[in-house]
Formats: C-alpha cells, sequence, structure tokens
C-alpha cells in the first residue's frame, strides 16, 4: 500500500505519465472465501503492473456493479447509472491533474458500464488515452471461475487466513454464463459458486496465476497504448 502514503508533493516529483485505476467488487463468493476477493485479487495485480509502468495508483474502487449476485446478504454495490458518474468522475479529475493516459483496471467480470464509459471519455478528450484491462483475460475466462480453482487459489496465495477450505464446494452450473443477464446467479448456483473445483485450490496455483496475470497484463496495457498513439478517432495517423 506504499503507494497511497506517498505525499502529493512526492508524487509531483516523480510526475508519473500513466495512472492506474484498479476496479474490484464487494460481492459473495461462495460459502469460503471473503466478499472482498475480487479487491483482494485487482489489488495485488495493479501495485505490481503500477510498479513495472511507473504509474501512479489510485486505490481500488470496492464497490461497483454486481447485480447478479443479489440474494446473498454483503454483496453491495451501486447501480449502473450511479457507478457509471463515479467512474466519469474520477477519470476527469486525473485529466484535469494532467494525466492523457489513464488504465481502468478491472477486477470483476460484471461491470459492463466500463467499456461504453471508456470509449465516451475518448472522444470527449481527443488529447486522452484512456484504456481498460483485464486481467481476467489473461485466464482461459470461457468457463468461468468465481469461488472455483483459480478464485480460491488465489486468495489462498495472497490471503490464506481469509479462506475457509472445509466449506468449499464444487459446482458447475449447466447454463452459459450469458445467462447471468437474464437471472440470478442463485438460479444456477445456490451456493454462489461456479466452476468445478474449488476444493482444488492451492496457494501455489494462485503464486503462479498471479505471476502470470502481472506479466499479461502489463504486455497488454503496453499493447494498447502502443496502438491507441498511432491513430486518433476519427481514423487519422497520429502526427
Amino acid at each position: 500500500m506504499e503507494y497511497i502514503n506517498k505525499t502529493s508533493q512526492e508524487w509531483a516529483e516523480l510526475n508519473p505519465q500513466i495512472a492506474i485505476l484498479p476496479i474490484g467488487s464487494f460481492e459473495q463468493h461462495g460459502p469460503h472465501l471473503p466478499l472482498d476477493t475480487d479487491n483482494i485479487q485487482i489489488e495485488a495485480v495493479a501495485e505490481k503492473a503500477a510498479e513495472a509502468l511507473g504509474a501512479f495508483l489510485l486505490p481500488v474502487q470496492r464497490m461497483t456493479t454486481c447485480y447478479e449476485h443479489h440474494g446473498k446478504r454483503g454483496s453491495m454495490h451501486y447501480s449502473n447509472d450511479v457507478f457509471g458518474k463515479i467512474l466519469t468522475g474520477l477519470i476527469e479529475r486525473l485529466y484535469q491533474h494532467g494525466f492523457r493516459k489513464i488504465v481502468v483496471m478491472i477486477g470483476h467480470g460484471g461491470i459492463f458500464i466500463t467499456e461504453p464509459t471508456v470509449r465516451h471519455l475518448n472522444y470527449k478528450y481527443k488529447d486522452l488515452h484512456l484504456i481498460h484491462a483485464s486481467y481476467l483475460a489473461q485466464m482461459d475466462y470461457s468457463n468461468m471461475d468465481h469461488a472455483a480453482e483459480s478464485e480460491t487459489s488465489r486468495i489462498l496465495y495472497h490471503a490464506p487466513e481469509l479462506v475457509q477450505m472445509e466449506k468449499a464446494v464444487n459446482f458447475l452450473p449447466d447454463a452459459p454464463r450469458a445467462y447471468l443477464t437474464y437471472g440470478s446467479f442463485f438460479t444456477h448456483s445456490p451456493d454462489g459458486v461456479w466452476g468445478a473445483r474449488a476444493t482444488y485450490g492451492t496457494a501455489e496455483k494462485g503464486k503462479r496465476l498471479f505471476e502470470e496475470s502481472v506479466v499479461g497484463i502489463i504486455k497488454e496495457i503496453k499493447e494498447i497504448f502502443a496502438y491507441v498513439e498511432k491513430t486518433d478517432y476519427a481514423g487519422n495517423p497520429v502526427k
């Protein structure tokens, strides 16, 4: 958490050119993982990425949107319109502070307002290079892992004292992830777990997944910035 403890003067002297805004979620993660699971993961990845990129790192936005988790006590979120305004406001404050390269770093799969917000602000501010990148994209997310092997392993690595492995359950719903658009998570998974191998989680796997995510997201950020710096939103080459 060293990035939070720097003074304004110290950040001014460092003069970072990139700002990173990590986005998590405060939601149920089955009977064995804490509500803060997404935030713990994205904070760890964002810190390493900021260190590698020399970036200004904001605190994780812990409550965002997680409509699909209605029905389990503790899952808290804003409505899409409210969080969209919060996200817009934070990005515009960074812009006013002189940042022209900003990364919205995603740590939860259900924050669907992010992409249209990023697109809108890039059109609004012609000299802004605003991108969104997700550590989830570094994994095989085709068969979604929510409180299953990957997330269980990551929290066992980052915060083992918060994991209650004796309560872990294995459950893979007979439905595609896209069906969460049409109904509650708990229509498909009463225990709030999506993935058949939660009990296979280990800290060793979590360490490997974390390190792979850090390498992957840094590569993704560099590649996207390299692309957006070559063109503007009218499709004209940047001179």
